[in-house]
């Protein structure tokens, strides 16, 4: 009878905690996630930190922590995680009662682009590994990551191309009581810019650096157009990483610099104009709270409105790190700079950013010259191609003003 009594009072007690972590296995269990910073540049490390809590008088020896975040993230430890489209990780916790756990994974982000774990699979077995309570945790993690830059030296040489192709068409006088610094000779510089104490030590010509008068005004587009569905997600890339170098370059040396594309966010619809309550609100966080919607409406395109200095270039980053450079019907360019055009006149410098180089583009880049604008065309194309400069179809008196990278 005591064996009986004892076995009765074992299921009975098997009962009763099956019981128990059912009705209270994800009582009181939170699980929150975070990034180590909101915005971040592309090749910048980061931390992804997870917090497994559990308030409650009961320890649940299996938890059960899944996630899913983009596998632009490169995470350093690959230890229950896989990698196919995404980047899945499921952890295991032993969690006690009253007890929070903290785990940080290390990561760099290889890509630009706007990276988010909206959620968080969370399960928990009771200590029999028999019954499983399963939620999903809202996250709301985020992270921005803005596009790298080129090279300094390779910047300073398109520089140098850029202003020597205005320079035929208009003066741009430097500003001879601002010394930005020395950099090497190149065939574009006049010889009075030589400095020769600093070229004697270096052995090679060095040219003094100055910064430009503040008349100027550029207005920088960006085309996402191409000739057919593929395109070279590289070279893309490359052109994304230059916009960035230029505008980055244009707001150092205090330029009004006004930044225009026909390419979309990574939401459904175009990043509207930014009105002066953007100055608080990101388009990062807009594109968290936005529901995506329908087609995207036509002749429409993403303007920064014209500005200068630190939160200019924030505002054109953040735009460029959520270009989506998978879609394929954008707005023509040349519709669009024909409109700028007539609004602007000839007054502001026009620098197009295009690897795309059709026919009626070239027409309006043709017209633009003819009426005096202030216009350089720089057309990427050597970088990740497999085709080359001859496959550049562009009329050789418009060809040689242009300038390839």
């Amino acid at each position: 009878m005591t064996a009986i009594g004892v076995f009765i009072a074992v299921i009975l007690a098997f009962f009763i905690i099956r019981l128990v972590y059912r009705q209270s296995g994800l009582n009181n269990l939170d699980v929150k996630l975070s990034f180590s910073a909101t915005r971040a540049t592309e090749g910048a490390q980061l931390v992804l930190t997870t917090v497994l809590t559990n308030e409650k008088w009961l320890p649940l020896p299996w938890v059960a922590v899944k996630l899913r975040v983009s596998r632009h993230l490169i995470f350093a430890d690959m230890e229950n995680a896989q990698i196919s489209d995404n980047y899945y990780r499921n952890d295991l916790y032993n969690i006690l009662m009253r007890q929070r756990i903290t785990r940080r994974l290390s990561f760099t982000c290889s890509r630009r682009g706007y990276y988010s774990i909206p959620t968080v699979d969370l399960a928990a077995w009771d200590i029999l590994m028999e019954t499983k309570n399963a939620a999903m945790i809202e996250c709301g993690a985020h992270l921005t990551v803005y596009p790298g830059t080129l090279p300094m030296n390779e910047v300073d040489d398109i520089c140098v191309e850029i202003y020597g192709q205005l320079r035929a068409r208009n003066v741009i006088h430097p500003d001879p009581f601002s010394f930005r610094g020395i950099r090497e000779y190149s065939p574009h510089d006049p010889l009075k810019a030589v400095n020769f104490k600093a070229s004697a030590k270096a052995q090679e010509l060095m040219v003094n650096l100055w910064e430009y008068v503040n008349a100027r005004q550029v207005i920088l587009f960006f085309n996402l157009q191409r000739f057919s569905v593929w395109h070279n997600e590289v070279l893309d890339e490359y052109s994304i990483k230059l916009v960035a170098s230029l505008g980055e370059r244009l707001t150092r040396e205090n330029v009004p610099l006004r930044f225009i594309t026909n390419g979309h966010s990574v939401n459904a619809n175009p990043v509207p104009e930014l009105s002066p309550m953007d100055d608080e609100a990101s388009l990062a966080t807009r594109l968290q709270n936005e529901v995506k919607a329908s087609p995207r409406p036509k002749n429409l395109y993403t303007e920064i409105p014209e500005g200068i200095g630190i939160l200019q270039q924030e505002r054109m980053l953040e735009t460029l790190a959520l270009l989506d450079v998978e879609q394929t019907e954008v707005t023509p360019l040349c519709d669009i700079l024909q409109k700028t055009a007539e609004k602007y006149k000839t007054e502001p410098e026009y620098w197009i950013i295009s690897t795309y180089h059709g026919p009626e583009l070239e027409e309006v880049y043709r017209n633009l010259m003819e009426q005096g604008a202030r216009t350089v065309w720089v057309l990427p194309y050597s970088v990740g191609l497999r085709t080359g400069e001859d496959d550049i179809t562009l009329s050789p008196e418009v060809r040689e003003k242009v300038i390839l990278i």
